[in-house]
């Protein structure tokens, strides 16, 4: 195993000292940490602890961002630290991780599938989503199994007031009902349904794409600290290609998830059961081969309160997944072989417990040791993994604040990217990553505030096809399922006001580097991208005119060359930018009443993206693809 080294960054020394951001909100939550919220908020009743420090948006500050199309999950990739695969393609590195070790959770549902098919939008609603956060490393100790960071899409609050919300665009339409019953029970339904056949057989005649999703909750107080949620949601997904008369299936996947929970408050704390089933099913190879996945989980947290300065929490959670596999329109037989190898039937398990600290010992200061047992289970192995975390906050200054974080985490071996249902057997053992920061956060005038940090990780017996890619090009010995070691570092800036004032926006700034050690090879990640740069500008210019832009910038990957020595440092493609636009249209009528017409281009400067070069000793040449362009326009209204 190639040896990797982790030294501490610079502002290590702070690492046992934090401070609380701001004031804390539902949940503990510092607004400050996802900026957009309302500068006043009501007085709130805490139960839980203040989160632990991330970046991202709330769901106004995405309805503004041009490029984002409205959807709070696409909206992390101008965020620092996150470096796109493909422009236009929502699946993203983090800080290193690939997209298979990046989680994505919606209230604290661990989403199979993110987004649908063809860089489409993602599979829960967006008016269900209160605000996305990017936990880079290290992530908050009640999440597992990811060995590189986390997304978390917090789910908002049942609404006291009857609200609906609906979007008519050219490729598909959604709606949303939120619905209080009577004073303790109130009832949401959502969903979206595609029809982008017609525009898409002008580009891609012989394809054809339908997607769907719905969500459904129902939530009931049975008392003034007893909460119970019955929640239902799930997609679909089918990308078919007419080959030789025949209509195939090029991407086909479903999920579905019911999840049922009860919420109670302690005089000094709250503990909360969770039961989850569920059911995946994806079908690859033309549609030959279908792999599903049932599964059933069950998990406790809870919280309390020992003192002004010490606040305990803790979790259990069991976990089953039983997986088939379908070959019956497969006939070829050594290809059947294969699949029963890579996606046996089988049932895994996943077992685990965390117990966390968050101490306050001065004013302005916020520490939160940590630490998680897992136990991975399939066919007939077992893997352990332990993974002690802290983070800190340090509240310098009331404009100035210092945050850390050291943490290791484990992840059963994954798929490139989230797919339901193809989840590979534990093989060789866990990918365990290894993660600190430091960095600092300043307020400024207006509104807004600079934040700088510095990082480093590593993921041993790192499963990555995709990453790994370029360095198995360059070393033809190496077997397919070759794993490796990541190590990547880097210094990430982010000057922010809320998209959601009258002149809001932001500059994203990353430098990194991502390298692949894996056999002889020592070459940089297939998505290294040295530099990454994003600005974002919105203006509301009065009487329901709004409009906004955004800039991506980002360096080339490496080259393919034919040779090991190379490896280390080859050529590059072409850097790449795009430019987004985004204006809408806002009418108003009643109290609450409001119709958008929304006019969105995705690359509006028709930019083609160089995604591969091969080199040989005398020449490179360049694939490019595109331009990925998207339009959108739209008619969104609500009350």
């Amino acid at each position: 195993m190639r040896r990797v080294k982790i030294v501490p960054c610079c502002f290590a020394v702070w690492a046992w000292a934090g401070s609380a951001l701001g004031e804390t909100g539902r949940e503990g939550a510092a607004p400050s940490e996802v900026e957009g919220a309302p500068e006043t908020a009501p007085e709130v009743q805490v139960v839980g602890r203040r989160r632990q420090h991330a970046q991202g948006f709330s769901r106004e500050e995405v309805k503004g961002l041009a490029g984002a199309l409205d959807d709070p999950m696409r909206a992390i990739e101008p965020l620092p630290g996150v470096t796109p695969t493909v422009s236009g393609v929502p699946y993203f590195f983090v800080r290193g991780a690939p997209p298979g070790d990046v989680g994505y959770l919606f209230d604290g549902v661990r989403l199979p599938a993110l987004f649908h098919a063809l860089g489409g939008p993602s599979v829960v609603h967006p008016g269900l989503v209160e605000s996305v956060e990017l936990y880079p490393g290290p992530y908050p100790i009640e999440h597992a199994g990811f060995a590189g960071g986390v997304v978390v899409a917090r789910a908002a609050e049942p609404s006291p007031k009857l609200r609906a919300e609906a979007s008519l665009r050219a490729i598909d339409s959604s709606a949303l009902l939120d619905a209080p019953i009577d004073a303790s029970t109130n009832v949401s339904l959502s969903g979206r349904y595609a029809y982008a056949n017609p525009i898409l057989h002008l580009f891609a005649p012989d394809m054809s794409v339908g997607y769907w999703d719905y969500q459904a909750r129902i939530t009931r107080r049975m008392s003034r600290k007893t909460t119970v949620a019955l929640r239902g949601f799930g997609a679909h997904d089918a990308l078919t290609e007419l080959r030789d008369g025949e209509r195939r299936t090029v991407y086909g996947v479903d999920f579905h998830r019911i999840d049922l929970r009860l919420l109670h408050l302690l005089e000094r704390g709250s503990i909360s059961l969770q039961g989850l089933v569920g059911s995946d099913r994806s079908s690859v190879r033309d549609g030959d081969v279908e792999v599903r996945d049932r599964s059933a989980s069950l998990r406790v947290d809870a919280q309390y309160a020992a003192s002004k300065t010490v606040r305990l929490h803790g979790g259990l959670r069991l976990g089953l997944d039983s997986y088939a596999l379908e070959l019956a329109k497969l006939d070829d037989a050594s290809a059947a072989a294969d699949y029963r190898r890579l996606y046996p039937a089988r049932l895994d398990g996943a077992y685990g417990a965390y117990v966390g600290v968050e101490l306050t010992p001065v004013a302005g200061v916020v520490v939160r040791p940590g630490v998680r047992a897992d136990v991975y289970t399939s066919l007939g192995k077992a893997a352990v993994a332990v993974d002690p975390r802290v983070s800190a906050e340090y509240r310098v200054s009331k404009s100035l604040s210092i945050y850390t974080g050291l943490g290791i985490a484990h992840q059963p071996p994954a798929s490139p990217v989230p797919t339901p249902g193809l989840a590979p057997t534990l093989g060789r053992g866990l990918q365990t990553g290894v993660q600190h920061s430091h960095g600092f956060r300043i307020r400024l005038p207006q509104q807004a505030s600079f934040e700088a940090t510095l990082y480093q990780s590593a993921i041993f017996d790192l499963s990555d096809s995709i990453g790994q890619a370029r360095a198995r090009d360059s070393d033809p010995g190496l077997r397919e399922d070759a794993r490796g070691t990541g190590a990547s570092r880097g210094i990430e800036l982010l000057l922010k006001r809320s998209l959601t004032r009258k002149l809001g926006g932001f500059v994203a700034y990353t430098l990194s580097r991502s390298d692949r050690f894996i056999g002889r090879v020592s070459a940089p990640s297939a998505y290294d991208r040295r530099h990454v740069l994003s600005a974002a500008v919105g203006y509301d210019w009065g009487h329901g005119f709004r409009s906004g832009a955004r800039g991506s910038y980002y360096t080339g990957i490496p080259a393919d060359v034919a040779y090991t020595e190379a490896a280390r440092d080859p050529p590059r493609t072409s850097p790449y930018f795009r430019l987004d636009l985004r204006s809408e249209k806002r009418f108003s009528w009643g109290e609450q009443g409001w119709l958008s017409i929304v006019l969105e281009v995705v690359n509006a400067t028709l930019n083609q993206e160089a995604v591969r070069a091969s080199c040989s000793a005398h020449v490179c040449k360049e694939r490019r693809i595109g331009p990925v362009t998207i339009p959108n326009l739209g008619i969104e209204a609500g009350f």
